[in-house]
């Protein structure tokens, strides 16, 4: 709501005509869209079965499976990376086709949450997350026990799919059951498994594939899968919540249900025609897309300079893990608390786009650390130098997501899976793209220049666009309104 005031109608049995009435201005109802302003002025906060007032342990509960069901989607993306050549030699194929399976994985990955988010604000959040969890466990076993690498691939595509859904309505679960103050740190949990994914992966399907094989790493995957369905179903509850002023009557005949049930798959990609929206995913998506480089290009980087083995190659992600943990449990920290005093220094008066003020301590982070990793794998220094330089990237790169991901929820608390949807997907195109052209631009330029070109392209998209966000963002939403 944008206005401090609304003009509220209400018909009166006798017959007599509409009387308009000024409201009390509700500040809460604006992250409430959903609940529209009734004749009583419905409130969330007094109603006791609305998830904003459920208790902690249930809330937060909830959020820890809903980032694991997250964490499963870029943790199954990167985990046989270490084993692609075992599968290769299996299946008589080429590197480049198994590479294919990575790349085509995270363009699923990019495009099934463009359906699963819609879906999820039609049905409710629950049944999505329980239905793609368990359909994602039988592709899982499927894959790990194919002997043709057509059904490999096939399946392969599909375990994209049905995992993507966690990282499609992750961030319309945050919006239900978190107030705006408290948005920040659920956010930055919920992002958590996101982050960590992309880090422990490679360390575990390298010694598993280097001890047990590589059909062990669908083994196991399938093992967590079906342990995350059954804590889905146990605790996640539906969080998509309408009062009882708004429920509709059930459907009375199947095409009535089915009429219900429609909606536009492509409809989240309107959003971003909202220029906050694009203008806001465009750096934190450059960013990411760098981060998959750096992933991506790791194993390559530390064999050919260091000689590491598989095993040391492995751990070398556990530097991008802590960087990843620590800037977004900060980020979490320092945007719910600086948000608080940014409302209290506008006058009381809530603006999502507050929500930026700490963005510009990552960005140091994001160019002071690629340009030291560069230059010193450049150098040759000691390994523990890149190391450090990496975890200081991920800092910076991890901390600017965070922080731009709350304030794309708060801004569209309405559409908020939707709108994660469709940063999930600008995001997962740039670390596609990335990562299919790591080999080249590491060739083309080097160590050195490539992690320099990273530092400027952060630097000048996170400090030219994000100003024009928070300038202009409330100022578009009022007149697209």
């Amino acid at each position: 709501m944008n206005t401090s005031s609304e003009k509220i109608s209400s018909n009166r049995s006798s017959g007599s005509s509409a009387s308009k009435v000024d409201s009390t201005v509700y500040n809460d109802i604006e992250s409430y869209p959903q609940e529209k302003i009734i004749a009583n002025a419905y409130n969330p906060k007094d109603d006791p079965n609305h998830p904003v007032n459920w208790p902690k342990g249930k809330k937060y509960s909830g959020l820890i499976v809903v980032s694991c069901n997250s964490f499963m989607g870029y943790f199954s993306s990167a985990v046989y990376m270490p084993a692609t050549n075992d599968i290769m030699i299996y299946f008589n194929t080429s590197l480049t086709t198994i590479n294919a399976t990575i790349a085509l994985f995270l363009l699923m990955t990019a495009l099934a949450p463009l359906i699963w988010a819609p879906l999820s604000e039609r049905i409710g959040r629950r049944w999505v997350y329980i239905v793609c969890m368990a359909l994602y466990t039988v592709c899982t076993i499927i894959c790990g026990i194919s002997t043709k690498l057509g059904l490999f691939f096939v399946f392969r595509l599909l375990q994209g799919i049905f995992v993507s859904a966690g990282q499609a309505v992750g961030g319309g679960s945050v919006s239900d059951i978190f107030e705006p103050q408290d948005r920040g740190k659920a956010m930055s949990i919920y992002i958590l498994g996101t982050i960590l994914g992309p880090a422990i992966a490679p360390i575990a399907g390298g010694y598993i594939d280097q001890f047990l094989g590589w059909r062990w790493i669908f083994y196991i995957k399938t093992i967590m899968g079906g342990v995350l369905t059954i804590c889905s179903f146990l605790f996640i509850k539906e969080t998509l919540y309408h009062p009882d002023a708004e429920q509709l009557p059930p459907p009375t005949n199947t095409k009535e249900r089915l009429q219900r049930l429609k909606f536009n798959p492509l409809g989240s990609l309107e959003l971003l025609l909202q220029r906050e929206v694009l203008v806001s995913c465009i750096p934190m998506s450059v960013a990411f897309g760098w981060f998959y480089f750096l992933v991506t290009i790791l194993p390559s980087t530390f064999g050919s300079i260091y000689h590491f083995s598989a095993g040391s190659i492995g751990l070398c992600y556990l530097a991008g893990g802590i960087g990843n943990t620590f800037g977004s449990a900060v980020a979490g920290i320092l945007s719910d608390k600086l948000y608080a005093k940014a409302v209290i220094g506008n006058g009381g008066v809530k603006k999502s786009e507050l929500r930026f003020k700490p963005v510009y301590f990552g960005v140091p982070f994001m160019v002071v650390g690629p340009i030291m990793y560069g230059w010193f794998l450049h150098a040759g220094l000691h390994w523990i130098g890149p190391l450090i330089a990496n975890v200081i990237s991920c800092i910076g790169i991890m901390f600017t997501v965070t922080i731009t991901s709350a304030y794309l929820v708060d801004a569209n608390p309405s559409k908020a899976a939707s709108t994660v949807a469709v940063a999930n997907f600008t995001r997962s195109v740039c670390g596609m793209i990335f990562s299919l052209t790591a080999v080249q631009i590491r060739q083309s330029l080097g160590d050195g220049w490539s992690y320099t070109l990273m530092a400027l392209m952060c630097l000048i998209f996170h400090l030219t666009l994000i100003p024009i966000v928070q300038k202009f963002g409330q100022e578009w939403r009022e007149k697209r309104q």
